[in-house]
């Protein structure tokens, strides 16, 4: 293989950049549950055993609250008075908490009051 000059990069990245340049044909694509397949395929193949890739897949995102393994964690939406909203972006300030650590605070202590906390 030839060593590569500056020159040769600027003659390439003029060529991608152009609008008139011709793109490629594409082929070889694949679609739908071929895809999906292929792509798990392609993670199984990486990470080497199901369990591996499991567990992989697992740290990404958010992390699961309760003692459900898999599947979106139960949530809460209500609407409140704009002075409480106030007020609560108030608490997130001064706290550096998140507001879903505050929410699941505040209904674990209403919980609490009403002797419903488990």
């Amino acid at each position: 293989m030839t060593e590569k000059t500056d020159a040769d990069f600027e003659a390439l990245a003029t060529r991608v950049t152009d609008p008139a340049t011709d793109l490629p044909n594409v082929t070889n694509v694949s679609t739908g549950e071929r895809a999906a397949a292929q792509g798990r395929a392609f993670l199984l193949s990486e990470y080497g055993s199901e369990e591996a890739l499991d567990a992989a897949l697992r740290k990404a995102g958010r992390p699961r609250l309760g003692a459900s393994p898999k599947g979106a964690s139960p949530s809460v939406r209500g609407r409140i008075a704009a002075a409480d909203r106030a007020a609560f972006d108030e608490l997130i300030r001064k706290t550096g908490k998140k507001e879903s650590e505050l929410v699941r605070e505040a209904v674990h202590l209403l919980l609490e009051q009403h002797k419903l906390a488990g």
